[in-house]
Order: C-alpha cells, then sequence, then structure tokens
C-alpha cells in the first residue's frame, strides 16, 4: 500500500500542473452566474420530459428552461411532494449538497452541479407531470430542485477507476474531491446514473447529481459504497480546509438554506433569516417556509469531518501535494 501511495503521489505531483488550466467542457458558464439564474431569475419551461423513462417511479424531468427571456438551456427539475419530506425526495438535501462542498471546493471544482431550489405555479407542471400537487398549503405552487444539466457527460457504472487513478492526476483529484463530499454527506444511493464522468480523455471531472439519499435518511436498497472513503489519497488542500472548518461554521451556512414568505397565494423567496425550529428540517411559522439542515444532521456532518481527519491523521488515507507552478 505504501509503495503504491508512493508511486501515486509522484505521478499526481508531475501532473497536476498540466489540469489547472484546462477547459471547463462539463459546466462552461460560471457557477455564480447559473446560481443567480437557476434562483432568482424568472423562467419558463420552453420543453420537458422525465429524465429515464425506463427507472419505475422516475418523477425527474429533463427540462429546457428560459429565464428572463433568454435562449432555453438544459435543466434538471425535480418536484417536490406536499410536505416536501419524502424518501428519496427532500429538496433540502440537493441544495446541502451544493452548498456544503463550497465550504472545501473551488467553484472550477464542484462536483455537485450548480443547483437551486424555487416554486412555480402546479399549472405549469401539469403538462409534464399530471400528478403535481402544491407543497405546502396556502399557495398553488410546488417546490422544485433546478440543476444545471451537464455537457459532455457520460453514465459510467462506477465512477471510481482505481487504474486511472494511479494514471491520471486530474482525476485522481477530482474523484477524491467527490469521495470527500460523498463521504461528508453518507451518500446512500449509487444508482446508475446518480454519478457521472466527463467524456474528456485527460483529468476527467466527476459528479454526483442526485444527493436525495444521504444524512440522515441514507438507507436504500441501491448499494451505499459512497458512504465511505473509497480512494487511496485525498487532495491535501481539501483536507487543509476541512480541518480549518467548524460546527458552528457548518450550522451558520446550513442550518437555512432558503426561506419563502406567503403573499398573495405565492411564495416569495427573501433571504435565509433567523433559524426557526433547529431540530426540524422543513419549518413553517407566520406565513413563513424555510429549508435547512437540522441541528442533529449538521452535528453528524461534522463527527464524519473529524473521522475523516483522523483517517489521514493515521496514515489509513494518504495526501496528494498540488504541484504549484
Amino acid at each position: 500500500m505504501k509503495a503504491h501511495r508512493a508511486a501515486s503521489a509522484l505521478i499526481l505531483l508531475l501532473g497536476w500542473y498540466l489540469v489547472a488550466d484546462a477547459a471547463d467542457v462539463n459546466i462552461p458558464v460560471p457557477a455564480d452566474t447559473l446560481e443567480r439564474q437557476l434562483a432568482t431569475e424568472p423562467f419558463s419551461i420552453v420543453a420537458a420530459e422525465i429524465s429515464r423513462p425506463k427507472a419505475k417511479g422516475d418523477i425527474t424531468l429533463k427540462a429546457e428552461a428560459s429565464f428572463s427571456g433568454n435562449p432555453p438551456y438544459r435543466v434538471k427539475l425535480r418536484r417536490a411532494e406536499p410536505g416536501a419530506e419524502t424518501f428519496n425526495n427532500r429538496p433540502r438535501y440537493d441544495l446541502a449538497a451544493y452548498e456544503l462542498q463550497k465550504l472545501f471546493l473551488e467553484p472550477a471544482e464542484y462536483v455537485v452541479p450548480p443547483t437551486a431550489l424555487r416554486t412555480l405555479p402546479v399549472a405549469d407542471l401539469l403538462r409534464y407531470a399530471p400528478e403535481a400537487r402544491p407543497t405546502f398549503r396556502g399557495s398553488d405552487e410546488v417546490l422544485v430542485v433546478l440543476q444545471y444539466w451537464l455537457q459532455e457527460v457520460k453514465v459510467v457504472a462506477d465512477a471510481y477507476d482505481p487504474a486511472l487513478f494511479s494514471s491520471d492526476a486530474g482525476y485522481a483529484r477530482h474523484i477524491g474531491q467527490l469521495n470527500v463530499l460523498t463521504y461528508l454527506i453518507e451518500h446512500g444511493d449509487a444508482n446508475l446514473g446518480n454519478f457521472l464522468a466527463s467524456r474528456a480523455e485527460q483529468s476527467p471531472r466527476v459528479f454526483s447529481v442526485d444527493n436525495g439519499v444521504a444524512f440522515a435518511h441514507n438507507e436504500s436498497d441501491r448499494s451505499d459504497v459512497w458512504k465511505y472513503l473509497r480512494v487511496p489519497d485525498l487532495p491535501a488542500d481539501t483536507v487543509s480546509r476541512l480541518r480549518a472548518l467548524t460546527q458552528d461554521e457548518l450550522q451558520e451556512r446550513l442550518g437555512v438554506l432558503a426561506q419563502w414568505r406567503l403573499d398573495g397565494g405565492r411564495w416569495i423567496a427573501e433571504p435565509p433569516g433567523e433559524n426557526l425550529a433547529p431540530q426540524r428540517g422543513v419549518r413553517q411559522k407566520d406565513g413563513v417556509v424555510q429549508l435547512g439542515l437540522t441541528k442533529s444532521e449538521i452535528a453528524q456532518v461534522d463527527r464524519r469531518r473529524m473521522q475523516l481527519l483522523k483517517q489521514v491523521d493515521d496514515r489509513r488515507v494518504g495526501l496528494i501535494e498540488e504541484q504549484r507552478p
């Protein structure tokens, strides 16, 4: 194992500089621009269909959406069930995974594509999802997850390729970062299609595009292999950022992820306010709906963070040092 790590580290040291300036073919638009569009700009659905029609019970739509009247682009759109808290359909988990990665990854290396939560009239969805129902009482609107549809990617049986890890510096870095996130959130569903890989021949990025079975609700009848650390080495700078995190910072960033206020029968998005009920993930009070991770879920993320760091400190997991120009 030590020889393997030493050889891998040497290859990665020599090869990482080739990755730094690679063009982003998978998310060609800056993440902050996509976030703003997905979360705040007026949008309309131009066309939509079930993303995996052969998958029994799948309700995720592959949609063409126009933002602010501009030419449409493809997004993943998944509606919530009434209450927004059912198995494998907890929109707060999708947004939490996206926001959590920001604490230890740069935008150019995100492993979850830009993701946002929106509300829209049920009538706008009925053509594509006849079973759609209002998510919360008081409004005829449905909560949806919007996620940027990745470019130039492929479905793979397993995103982790040990041989590629040993030979490709960029891939080793990306899969290590992905594994850090899946370990922290205890990702419980390795179902085909939930993890995607770039079609790039060198330094392919890897992505987790469905994070609904995770955190406190991570039991499923699918493989849970991504709950664990699978790679032998992790990027040293990513680990350093994890060391700097605190549970208070996690609570501040993840406790309140999104908030809406009922106004004239519509849910109007507003900046997250004070946590209305820290031990609940979906909170409603005085015409306000708030979504976030619970205090217990965040504490578990922090425990996982400490467990990961202990594996590094005990040298059960190695570190990949980034080659600087």
